[in-house]
């Protein structure tokens, strides 16, 4: 007859336990390897709030003009500019109606400018000299019918009612740039419970745009420093000619080595003439 013997209780224990260190270890292997996933996610996700609040926030301050005015308040956390919108070219002015109501055919570049825009308008003066050559600040009250410069371009002739005493005869040229802008302001305000970079239009509600930001050890998610021509930090918002954007961004996941996991970007952006 044929020997049907079965395992013995050690050979079952033992064949117990191996199967346990194999669970044990796949199960370790599958936590480190979560751990990790986790980890690289939150440096994704951070380094993706830092990038993406600093693209928006340099491509706006890029187009900010130190000449124009176009930094109405500053501080550390918060900023308030006047954003440029759409641009154009005066290609035909009449000085005579400037004493009344200032109408100048502007070449279109770009998106139509319209009834309400608030714009700035450059404003030579002495074409032989720069030093007294400014912008100025206007509302777009009418916007006439299309027209054409110089016979070929597309071009709208805009007036500006009830303006006379900011525009004076022969000082906006041909050639004189014009552009329309929106007054933003930049901040971090709690957004879901957390530090968000967002911006206010005027005097409109606060949007949020990208986040959590947020700096570790108590430091701030968003910083502004403003410098002059000389590089040294100014608080005289008509000597800032430079400003220095710092974004810090960190995720309460933490490394191999117990630290927080953390991304920052720092950018310098040179100011417009």
């Amino acid at each position: 007859m044929t020997d049907r013997r079965g395992f013995t209780l050690v050979e079952l224990m033992a064949v117990a336990i191996l199967g346990s260190f194999m669970v044990m270890a796949a199960y370790q292997v599958l936590i480190t390897n979560q751990r990790a996933y986790t980890i690289q996610g939150s440096k994704v996700q951070a380094q993706q709030n830092t990038r993406a609040a600093m693209e928006i926030l340099f491509g706006e301050l890029r187009e900010v003009s130190a000449g124009g005015a176009d930094i109405v308040d500053f501080g550390a956390q918060k900023l308030t500019v006047r954003a440029m919108r759409k641009v154009g070219v005066v290609c035909e002015n009449n000085p005579m109606t400037f004493g009344t109501t200032p109408t100048l055919l502007v070449r279109q570049v770009a998106d139509l400018f319209e009834v309400g825009d608030s714009v700035f308008v450059f404003a030579d003066n002495d074409e032989y000299k720069t030093s007294d050559d400014t912008w100025i600040e206007g509302v777009v009250t009418a916007n006439m019918a299309p027209a054409l410069c110089e016979g070929t371009y597309d071009a709208q002739l805009m007036s500006f009612g009830g303006q006379a005493a900011a525009f004076v005869a022969d000082t906006v040229r041909e050639g004189a740039p014009i552009r329309s802008f929106t007054q933003y302001t930049y901040s971090l305000d709690e957004y879901g419970g957390a530090p968000f970079l967002g911006r206010a239009e005027a005097e409109g509600d606060w949007v949020p745009l990208v986040g959590p930001i947020n700096g570790p050890d108590g430091q701030p998610g968003l910083e502004f420093t403003y410098l002059d021509e000389a590089g040294e930090e100014t608080t005289e918002r008509n000597e800032v000619r430079r400003i220095v954007v710092k974004v810090r961004s960190f995720s309460a996941a933490r490394d191999q080595q117990g630290q927080l996991v953390v991304d920052s970007l720092s950018a310098s952006v040179h100011l417009r003439n």
